[in-house]
């Protein structure tokens, strides 16, 4: 008697099968073209790179790029969720605030010590220095690695004292072509050091004023910045070290996402440090400030399109393609006067925007796609509106790549029914439930009664918290361009920023052991289940009927995921099988019976 074991059993938890991956990743490509009517589509994961897991041994307090666990990490979201883009959160210099370091206060046009590979620049016993300073095991600990005497930057002044030559030949090429705006921030940090403060208007005429033709001349320009070179030599040096260390860092580990074929992509800060607005002075406004007290751009500036140039130019050199933060505050800004007073509101068209676009195809070339330029226009009313007159989309909105969430859906917004109906191109939005900004995810009335009708639910069966998540986490599969937040899709508790423990805003990590963790969470029905999201869609659009055999396998990886024991149907042969509890019931008794018959 021969037995056939059908692969299903009642509380199991486990990762998809060799034999079952290619399969998987056909039904998932497959039922997301036929659920999005579209080919070819974006899948984007939104993730900060400290977030990233690292092995106890290697917690160094910030994932990393380049780290040997992320390219596990690569490999599992590719496979399971079918990723096929990062995007990540700045990658600048983080700095404390109030015993928080929010991400998009820090740098635009330089990397954080974040970014480097300590693990392949330190000796072993350096990299274990680093990491046995590390006290918080299970969030970022930014204090060990970005801070100005952390274990990290100690570590680095070391190897900067004692450097190999191969390590330094490569550091000396860099600095023959180091780019204007990194020698101006090594100048700042110098400046910094010399007059104990970080705030450039204290550090009288000539050092405020150091890149300001207006106060001061070339000749004086000169002779300071030498002065400054000789004083603080070591300093500067290290800055640019640091930065050298980033840059290989990162195009290390671009290289290695993209073999996997998976495209990097930054995100471009709206804002502008200290360093950055002292090394262009005049391309700001000096009586006007714009949202979240960040320096207003000057339209008939020069300089605002140099500087504007140069950030573009950074995010260009260094990623496949990257979104443009807030970017709706180039467009139509509020200016806020610094003295108080009545706000402003500017319209300066597309001719920033303009700008960046520009200035890309001059890195890229002129063949790149614009497509991968992605623009935050989400605002609130009060600060811009996308429309003209009506839905009517501006005509720079219409004509750029737009990236939204859910967060506030409601019968006319935040879903690809809507967005479509309004006339959006297909490929001109990337929808998501959540991003690193949205608030504790909670089902509301209005949201369960759209929910309601596009997956033709009862809403009584939507009042439950889990069917309320999965649902509407499943509704951006529509769109033919969708992203995730790792926390969201992982199942992590919690808020990004704004968390209801505001000492862990900004500080989510992903475990080493997250992979059991995600399954653990599908099980409750608590993390993202693609194949759950899928069938979803696809009993609500009647695909289900059109589609049988793919729907059969949409269930079947959807319980696999699951780890739930529900009966499927499997045909061996001619003999239909019964799998579930059901099958393991008749599986014992045919053991028994099997035994029982073969004792002697």
């Amino acid at each position: 008697m021969k037995i056939a074991y059908v692969q299903n059993s009642p509380n199991f938890m486990r990762r998809l099968k060799s034999s079952e991956e290619k399969e998987y990743s056909e039904t998932l490509k497959r039922g997301k073209q036929l659920v999005s009517k579209s080919d070819g589509g974006r899948n984007v994961l939104i993730i900060p790179s400290v977030a990233l897991p690292q092995l106890p041994e290697n917690n160094t307090g910030a994932g990393n790029l380049s780290g040997v666990e992320t390219k596990e990490f690569i490999d599992f979201v590719k496979k399971y969720w079918g990723v096929n883009e990062f995007q990540l959160l700045p990658v600048g210099q983080y700095f404390s605030k109030e015993g928080h370091y929010p991400v998009y206060t820090g740098s635009s046009m330089d990397l954080g010590n974040h970014i480097i590979n300590l693990k392949k620049f330190l000796s072993d016993e350096e990299y274990k220095i680093v990491t046995d300073a590390n006290k918080n095991k299970n969030h970022v600990n930014y204090e060990n690695v970005v801070d100005r005497f952390s274990a990290s930057e100690q570590a680095l002044k070391r190897l900067h004292k004692n450097m190999p030559e191969n390590l330094k030949s490569r550091f000396e090429s860099f600095k023959s072509n180091i780019p204007d705006i990194l020698e101006r921030k090594s100048l700042y940090k110098a400046l910094e050091d010399i007059h104990h403060t970080h705030k450039y208007k204290n550090w009288g005429l000539t050092d405020a004023n150091l890149f300001n033709d207006e106060i001061v001349s070339e000749e004086t320009r000169a002779k300071r910045i030498a002065e400054i070179k000789a004083e603080k030599a070591d300093l500067i040096d290290f800055y640019k070290f640091k930065q050298f260390l980033a840059e290989e860092s990162l195009a290390e580990a671009k290289n290695e996402i993209n073999s996997h074929g998976i495209k990097l992509n930054g995100d471009m800060l709206c804002g502008f440090t200290y360093d950055e607005r002292w090394s262009y002075p005049k391309a700001f406004l000096n009586d006007y400030k714009i949202n979240w007290g960040v320096p207003a751009l000057d339209v008939n500036s020069p300089d605002a399109e140099k500087i504007l140039r140069e950030k573009t130019k950074f995010y260009a050199n260094h990623f496949d393609g990257f979104r443009v933060d807030a970017a709706w505050t180039y467009a139509e800004p509020n200016l806020i006067p610094r003295a108080g007073g009545e706000i402003k509101k500017a319209n300066y068209g597309d001719k920033f925007l303009k700008i960046i676009e520009d200035e890309v195809l001059k890195v890229k070339g002129s063949d790149f796609d614009l497509k991968n330029i992605m623009y935050e226009f989400s605002a609130n009313s009060n600060d811009f509106n996308i429309h003209d007159d009506g839905d009517m989309l501006k005509p720079y909105v219409k004509d750029r790549v737009k990236i939204y969430t859910s967060d506030y859906l409601h019968e006319n917004w935040g879903h690809t029914e809507n967005f479509t109906g309004r006339g959006w191109g297909s490929d001109m939005f990337i929808l998501g439930m959540t991003n690193h900004d949205s608030p504790e995810i909670k089902a509301n009335e209005e949201q369960i009664n759209i929910l309601s009708r596009l997956f033709k639910m009862p809403r009584e069966k939507l009042a439950d918290s889990k069917e309320f998540f999965n649902t509407k986490i499943a509704e951006p599969l529509r769109a033919k361009n969708s992203m995730l937040f790792f926390m969201t899709a992982l199942g992590l508790k919690g808020q990004y920023k704004d968390n209801i423990d505001k000492t862990l805003d900004f500080r989510t990590k992903i475990n080493h052991n997250y992979q059991d963790e995600y399954f653990k969470s599908l099980k409750k029905s608590e993390a993202f289940n693609p194949m759950d999201a899928l069938e979803r869609n696809f009993k609500a659009m009647g695909l289900d009927k059109t589609e049988p055999e793919l729907y059969r396998k949409i269930v079947k990886y959807r319980n696999i995921l699951a780890g739930n024991g529900n009966v499927t149907v499997t045909k061996i042969g001619t003999v239909t099988v019964l799998s579930g509890l059901f099958i393991l019931a008749a599986g014992a008794l045919a053991l028994k019976l099997y035994g029982s018959n073969h004792k002697n």
